[in-house]
């Protein structure tokens, strides 16, 4: 059996990775900065990465927030010869990735970024809506904020807040300011919602699986008394943005006691003909396995010797999807289909 490491395995999610790893009847090696772990690595050092990992090993990187990370394990990957399974969000990371993909495909290694609900369970939202020319895809996340109110996930999240970013628009990369573009959704539990525009790796990734899309949104709703409006106002207030910062130990601490339990990820996809489909993945409570599952399923399919594909492999390419829906089913996440009356023109 190969060695599976969990790079920010002391982490939120690197610890729900390994727990989920530990279920699925592996035995992961917890890599972390901080002491206690199995390993002590740091994910933007070549150097310490290279002496900490072996040929072969299964590295699930957790280690957030990506914004900020350098290629360093992708890089260490190369040189030694293990193969990476990553739980990053971030367009700029996926871009810094695919630079790479001649030496990846050179190595023979396999590199699986975004697996996650940012791009792996996206790309199967849009199989699963049935359009066949999709046009636009509209991505609403409504995270477990009581489970999830972590110092990275916030970092990741305050990225985007009054930043430039940069989303999809008649198949170009254009420039937004993050959190300052509300949008309401029907969520499929009930009622309607607000959410903020912020910036995804799915305005990158899924156009090149599916080449009729024009136009790719990531929102979100924070899910926490007051906090979609402090960050709206942070979006156009440095003075806000710095006060949040030094107010963050605890607005995490409220988070955790005032948000909510559930939550869920939602895609909403528009054909070019008008036809819109919902695809919602949502569960009363750790909701945040839908995240996991993917980098889940995909080390466990590696450490059994079921994965054949190599080189850095696209996201309908990672997981199959009969088997990731099933995993989700089984953690209590519900798949809610809805075909809503076709746009006029």
């Amino acid at each position: 059996m190969r060695r599976v490491v969990v790079l920010g395995g002391r982490g939120f999610f690197g610890g729900a990775a390994a727990e989920r790893l530990r279920t699925e009847g592996l035995q992961p090696l917890i890599a972390s900065r901080r002491a206690g772990a199995d390993l002590r690595v740091d994910v933007d050092s070549r150097a310490s990465l290279k002496s900490a990992l072996r040929q072969g090993d299964i590295v699930v990187d957790a280690a957030g927030p990506f914004q900020t990370r350098t290629t360093a394990v992708i890089e260490a990957a190369l040189e030694t010869g293990f193969d990476v399974i990553d739980l990053s969000d971030s367009l700029r990371y996926a871009e810094r990735v695919a630079e790479l993909r001649l030496r990846i495909e050179a190595a023979g290694i396999r590199i699986l970024t975004s697996c996650s609900s940012i791009s792996t369970v996206s790309s199967l939202a849009l199989r699963l809506s049935g359009i066949k020319e999709p046009a636009r895809l509209s991505l609403v996340l409504r995270p477990a904020i009581r489970a999830t109110a972590h110092r990275a996930t916030a970092a990741s999240l305050l990225e985007s807040v009054g930043r430039p970013i940069r989303v999809l628009r008649d198949r170009r990369l254009v420039e937004r300011r993050g959190w300052r573009e509300p949008r309401s959704f029907k969520w499929p539990a009930g009622g309607r919602i607000r959410a903020y525009l912020c910036e995804s790796a799915d305005a990158l990734l899924l156009p090149p699986l599916c080449p009729s899309l024009k136009r790719v949104d990531f929102y979100v709703d924070a899910r926490a008394p007051g906090l979609n409006l402090a960050l709206a106002l942070a979006a156009r207030s440095e003075g806000v943005r710095r006060v949040i910062g030094a107010l963050l130990p605890i607005g995490l601490v409220l988070c955790r006691l005032l948000g909510s339990a559930g939550g869920g990820i939602l895609y909403e996809i528009e054909g070019s003909e008008g036809a819109v489909v919902s695809v919602g993945f949502l569960a009363p409570r750790d909701s945040y396995f839908v995240a996991l599952a993917p980098a889940v399923l995909a080390a466990r399919a590696m450490a059994q010797g079921r994965f054949s594909a190599t080189g850095l492999v696209p996201p309908d390419r990672q997981v199959e999807a009969p088997e990731l829906l099933a995993y989700l089913s089984r953690l209590g996440v519900d798949l809610v289909t809805t075909r809503h009356a076709r746009k006029k023109p």
